[in-house]
């Protein structure tokens, strides 16, 4: 029972953090499903700035296009934005598509630093891509019986 309401707990807290904060994780992504974490990771300030210059020079994500539409790239409006879009880009690459919704996508819950998540409403200007990110990629795996659902509503 403890750790159900542990469980509860950290869930609330992550919801209203993604809420609160504009990050990836909405109330609305894998609604249904379960979120997998498939491992932490940590981005340090050299490997995020290597990331933009390459993004800037060629205009696409690292890795090209393998037609994963959970990528972003472009132009960045900050160095949060830096952050954002290479974990994005990293978390994509574990993504697998089975039809239509959330199922099999990958998305970046960011655990540090405090600048990046923090509810500051300032934390785009507070961030440093010299501070690196810590993130986990969270998995949504929708049940068997929902995947057939959506299937047999694909068909009609």
């Amino acid at each position: 029972m403890r750790n159900a309401w542990m469980f509860a707990a950290g869930l609330v807290g992550v919801i209203g953090l993604a809420q609160a904060h504009e990050e990836p994780i909405d109330t609305e992504w894998c609604e249904g499903g379960r979120v997998v974490l498939l491992g932490k990771f940590t981005l340090h300030g050299n490997q995020l700035q290597r990331y933009a210059n390459y993004v800037e020079e060629n205009g696409v994500c690292p890795g090209g296009d393998d037609g994963v539409s959970t990528k972003t790239c472009g132009q960045f409006d900050d160095e949060y934005g830096v952050g954002r879009s290479a974990s994005s880009n990293l978390c994509s690459q574990f993504a697998y598509r089975v039809g239509r919704g959330d199922d099999g996508t990958v998305k970046p819950i960011f655990y540090e630093p405090a600048s990046f998540r923090d509810g500051d409403p300032n934390h785009h200007e507070l961030y440093s891509v010299k501070q690196g990110v810590v993130f986990a990629c969270g998995l949504c795996e929708m049940p068997v019986e929902r995947r057939e659902t959506k299937q047999l509503e694909r068909k009609k």
